[in-house]
């Protein structure tokens, strides 16, 4: 065998090698432009105060993708930045969000225990129109929906102009709720949230039935199977809460299309 012939050979091997492995890892080797999203938590959680224009900032200081925050409806029907129930364990006083006003919200502050964070004292709770003022144009927020559809109609007031900018995108863990979104905004991306596998074979046909975009799963639910399935579908697959870099190349490789995280720029760098 000439030496041409034995490089061509070697080539041919090496080539099938690379396509078996990949074949018995449960995906194609990713190309150069697709990248993985980084999403910060509920801001950039780790280094300020969660679901308040300090950590929304913050976000998009250091380069993260998109910012993830929480929204709820005060009783007098004001969309704002939260994500439990009541206000106590954030704030020291003990409100219950959907009973209580934007007036009495307005005035709680954030109580910060971590040190580093107390540069940030005095943080409230901000409205979502607040919020959607400081989004860059080439960067996304993720609203994760905490209530039902009561709130999608107060939603479309305070989106409208922004909901079809290509700026925003919807995660939601009740599935009516989330697809009554995306019936209610068609243009924007949807994702539904789950804990499970389970939950998404659950309610698989239903997802692509209702058009959502995608599934934002915990990430220890994540496998090879669920990413080629979805894949398939033609649906994305994000994923929840990942501040470990081990963990995030996991979900790197399994070809996860956005990871959420609460300290973004740090963990990029990681991987």
């Amino acid at each position: 065998m000439t030496a041409t012939k034995k490089t061509g050979a070697t080539s041919i091997m090496v080539l099938l090698v690379s396509m078996a492995f990949f074949a018995s890892y449960g995906q194609q080797p990713k190309q150069p432009d697709d990248e993985m999203l980084f999403v910060a938590h509920r801001g950039a959680s780790y280094l300020a105060p969660e679901n308040t224009l300090a950590s929304i900032r913050l976000a998009w200081e250091l380069g993260a993708d998109a910012a993830e925050c929480d929204v709820m409806l005060t009783s007098d029907q004001q969309v704002v930045l939260f994500h439990d129930k009541t206000t106590g364990t954030l704030t020291g006083e003990d409100h219950v969000v959907r009973e209580t006003s934007w007036e009495v919200l307005r005035n709680l502050d954030i109580r910060l225990k971590e040190s580093n964070l107390r540069k940030y004292e005095g943080e409230g709770i901000p409205l979502l129109e607040e919020v959607l003022q400081t989004i860059p144009d080439d960067r996304m927020l993720v609203i994760e929906i905490k209530t039902g559809t009561e709130i999608l109609p107060h939603l479309q007031q305070v989106l409208d102009g922004y909901w079809k900018s290509g700026r925003i995108s919807f995660i939601c863990f009740d599935f009516e709720t989330i697809l009554e979104t995306k019936r209610l905004f068609p243009e924007v991306p949807c994702y539904f949230l789950s804990t499970f596998r389970s939950g998404v074979n659950r309610h698989f046909d239903e997802i692509i039935q209702g058009q959502l975009d995608g599934v934002d799963v915990r990430y220890r639910a994540i496998n090879r199977k669920l990413v080629r399935r979805c894949r398939a579908a033609g649906l994305e697959v994000w994923c929840w809460t990942v501040n470990e870099p081990e963990a995030a190349g996991k979900m790197k490789a399994l070809g996860v299309n956005a990871i959420t995280t609460d300290r973004p720029k740090w963990l990029k760098e990681q991987i």
